[in-house]
């Protein structure tokens, strides 16, 4: 056999070392692929994550008016966005900051301004102050009734963003807050320059002229935030009351309907609309709106006394008692509510449950005139004439004015026959109304 020839032996020992080279081959590209493919995984986790921080902070700074107010940013949702962007790699300390910023606004939402405030103190100290912190902390302030701290940072927000609707917003609710009505215009009406299509503006300004008298101007602005807000039934609601308070009856109850058919479980619209229609002696129209109030804010006396000032109005004083004390079975600190009764039961008289009533009045408000003329008027009728002057010299000593106690007291000296106190009482009577003719025919008497 030749030399060159190869020999069994050398060839066997050739094939697997070949094989060797092949397979040492493909592991390297294997290696390759996969620092390729792990390097595309990173890259695409880490966009993931930028592009979840971008629709955040998109959230967290939605336009003005998307959301003007800062219960409508979606707080819930960036806060997720920013949870999973952390879990992408993505973690530092502006995602830090945006996160316990967005669990605050989650906390005001709620109404839980403890844990909002301690969000936000986290969130400043990663972010460092910012408009939108010192804008957070100006409505936390004021829903805390800490009305000076609120416009300090509300100051501190616009040194650092001079154009910040939402901290100007919050100026002219603080404003409207103390019936300032010059300011909140102010605010408001570089708001509607700068956002016209906002119809929280809009509806704001038409309440910051209606303080300074402007009706015709609170009107139309009421008029162009409906227009603007296609769902919100806020402005109409004022709008039906600035109609009704203005006598248009029947535009106000246009008005009105429009509230309740967009927002049917607000029982402010169901109240407005009840009174409107009461207006148009739609009795049986307002007792059913009065009714759906009452059944939608259980712990709201208000529909209640409506209710029972309408059946009062139209004869049906027993039932108006009976709404009356259903009323003060859900709030018994107003004054008011129990004069109401009082009076009520005076009409039935049943003097000794009004007593009960009107002295729950004074009680309550001790400078009230008709709860006093009331407390009177059922003394003398329960033949306790002493005690009865007395407050009747009270309520016309309170009220200048009203001419009643003083006829009230006229009327008890003539009953206990004390002709000179009676006929001086008339002649103050007289005073204060002078053409009363039950006064000059008590004086023409012999």
């Amino acid at each position: 056999m030749s030399s060159n020839a190869p020999r069994a032996g050398a060839r066997a020992r050739w094939l697997p070392r070949g094989r060797t080279v092949r397979a040492a081959g493909v592991a390297g590209g294997s290696a390759l692929l996969v620092a390729t493919m792990a390097v595309g995984y990173g890259m695409h986790r880490a966009s993931q994550a930028r592009s979840m921080l971008e629709q955040a902070r998109a959230r967290l700074d939605a336009p003005f008016v998307e959301a003007p107010t800062l219960d409508r940013l979606q707080a819930s949702t960036a806060r997720s966005l920013l949870e999973r962007a952390a879990a992408l790699g993505v973690d530092d300390e502006e995602v830090r900051g945006l996160s316990h910023y967005a669990s605050a606004l989650e906390d005001l939402q709620r109404g839980d301004l403890v844990l909002a405030e301690g969000e936000l103190a986290v969130a400043l100290t990663h972010l460092g102050p910012t408009a939108q912190l010192h804008v957070l902390a100006a409505a936390l302030s004021r829903a805390r009734r800490l009305d000076d701290e609120a416009r300090l940072e509300l100051r501190r927000a616009l040194e650092m963003s001079p154009d910040a609707p939402r901290a100007r917003l919050i100026a002219a609710d603080l404003a409207l807050d103390h019936e300032d009505g010059a300011e909140a215009q102010a605010q408001l009406e570089w708001l509607a320059a700068h956002e016209p299509e906002s119809g929280v503006v809009w509806n704001r300004l038409g309440l910051a002229r209606e303080l300074l008298g402007d009706r015709p101007g609170a009107e139309a602005a009421f008029v162009r935030a409906g227009e603007l807000d296609r769902l919100g039934h806020d402005p109409w609601l004022n709008l039906g009351r600035l109609l009704r308070d203005t006598g248009r009856t029947d535009a106000s109850l246009a008005a009105f309907d429009t509230a309740v058919r967009r927002a049917p479980a607000d029982p402010d619209a169901h109240l407005g609309r009840g009174l409107a229609r009461a207006a148009v002696e739609d009795v049986a129209g307002a007792q059913a709106d009065f009714e759906r109030a009452a059944e939608l804010a259980p712990n709201d006396a208000e529909p209640l006394l409506a209710l029972g000032d309408l059946m009062r109005d139209h004869g049906q004083v027993e039932r108006a008692v009976e709404s009356y004390r259903r009323a003060l079975d859900r709030e018994d600190a107003d004054a008011a509510s129990w004069l109401k009764l009082g009076n009520a039961l005076g009409l039935l008289e049943r003097w000794a449950p009004a007593e009960a009533a009107f002295r729950q009045a004074t009680a309550r408000a001790p400078g009230l005139a008709p709860a006093r003329n009331g407390l009177g008027a059922s003394l003398m009728h329960l033949g306790r004439g002493a005690e009865a002057r007395i407050e009747l010299e009270q309520a016309a000593e309170l009220d200048g004015r009203d001419p009643n106690p003083l006829m009230n007291l006229a009327l008890l000296c003539e009953r206990e026959g004390d002709v000179e106190a009676a006929r001086s009482a008339w002649e103050r009577v007289l005073l204060r109304a002078p053409g009363s003719a039950i006064a000059a025919a008590h004086l023409d008497r012999p």
